[in-house]
């Protein structure tokens, strides 16, 4: 546990010394605050471009509160789930393929004790940024659009950082196996097979990880309804664990020594 804590130090020291603690929140609490600022203003833009009538201006619809925070989650889901895995691509690949990783297990270091302190920085990472965004999205929605349940969203919220781990822990995985570009490019496949396979047959993959997003959106939509999310939960967390496992001991079969 001691050298697992001291490489997660230095993980998160070499964050802020390349930035990406000061680039990745603040590009994820542009994220966040740009919908609910759009939404709100939005009318406003297109009176003031003089080129639509203002009788349409006034039909146009205002989303509600939960409408917004519906779509800031679906933001996350694309956009900065794009931001995540690319950040991540070159999580173990870039010190595995650079040498550093070398230099680091010739001493007392396991590889599962490398892999969990390389997942464990960039997972907070990721926790971070999203709880920094969705925490400004949140207060802008209910200052500009009304309340939001505070509940409500942090179950929503709950839901989307476990996703974050399945993903993390597949980026991580897809880094040990892969090089830059290749582990981004297959972990954004997986991912995007996932959702569509869920998109096409809910019913059968209710279990998948990607149910997950449907359940964080019930949860804002239609709180009285929102379903059991016992099983994907369980199945992404399951997923998580063995990602990070298979992460170490491909690091192993790789001739990087113990």
């Amino acid at each position: 546990m001691k050298v697992t804590l001291l490489i997660y130090r230095k993980e998160m020291l070499e964050m802020l010394r390349n930035y990406k603690l000061l680039w990745i929140p603040v590009v994820f609490v542009l994220l966040g605050v740009t919908q609910p600022l759009s939404s709100y203003y939005l009318p406003e833009l297109l009176q003031m471009s003089g080129q639509i009538p203002a009788e349409l201006v006034d039909s146009f619809p205002v989303p509600g509160p939960s409408e917004v925070m519906i779509q800031v989650l679906s933001q996350y889901s694309l956009i900065g789930l794009l931001l995540i895995v690319i950040a991540g691509m070159n999580l173990v690949a870039g010190e595995l393929y650079g040498g550093t990783a070398a230099l680091v297990l010739v001493r007392p270091v396991k590889s599962a004790q490398f892999i969990i302190a390389k997942w464990a920085g960039y997972f907070s990472l990721v926790v971070i940024s999203f709880v920094l965004s969705y925490g400004s999205a949140w207060y802008y929605t209910s200052l500009l659009q009304g309340t939001v349940p505070w509940r409500e969203a942090l179950a929503a919220g709950g839901l989307y950082v476990i996703w974050f781990s399945f993903a993390v822990s597949l980026t991580l995985l897809c880094s040990t196996l892969l090089r830059g570009s290749a582990a981004a490019v297959v972990s954004l496949l997986v991912i995007g097979l996932l959702s569509v396979a869920h998109g096409l047959v809910p019913t059968w993959m209710a279990w998948s990880p990607a149910h997950l997003l449907t359940v964080a959106a019930g949860h804002l939509a239609e709180p009285q309804a929102t379903e059991n999310s016992v099983v994907p939960v369980a199945v992404t967390l399951l997923l998580s664990v063995l990602f990070i496992s298979a992460s170490s001991w491909s690091l192993r079969r790789q001739g990087v020594s113990d």
